[in-house]
């Protein structure tokens, strides 16, 4: 069992802004960019509360997925002819992403001990 982490409050902070950021910057027009922003950021907000509840390993490597995902959705769903949807998804995605990353090395990967022999 892992010990609840700053980086889930973190996410669900990032979650919330995904679902406000299309009508915040300005990219509504674009229902690809929007849906994804705004489904993505339910599902991150889901799962952030998931991980404060009961946190498990399986919910740091979704919510891994998911800022993965934000980071190529861009591309897959072709609106990255919109600057500030896409740089949203990028370091939004980005971010989720590395502190996914950083919980699980805290809690699931053994640390070595590095010793001067």
């Amino acid at each position: 069992m892992r010990t609840k982490r700053w980086q889930d409050w973190v996410e669900l902070l990032l979650g919330v802004w995904l679902v406000v950021s299309p009508w915040v910057v300005g990219y509504t027009d674009i229902e690809a960019a929007r849906l994804n922003a705004v489904i993505l950021g339910i599902a991150i907000v889901v799962y952030s509360v998931i991980e404060l509840g009961v946190p498990k390993a399986w919910e740091e490597w979704v919510s891994a997925a998911m800022g993965l995902w934000l980071v190529v959705s861009p591309f897959v769903l072709n609106f990255s002819q919109q600057a500030a949807a896409t740089w949203n998804a990028i370091v939004i995605g980005a971010l989720i992403l590395v502190f996914a990353l950083w919980a699980l090395s805290k809690d699931y990967w053994p640390h070595r001990r590095v010793t001067g022999h």
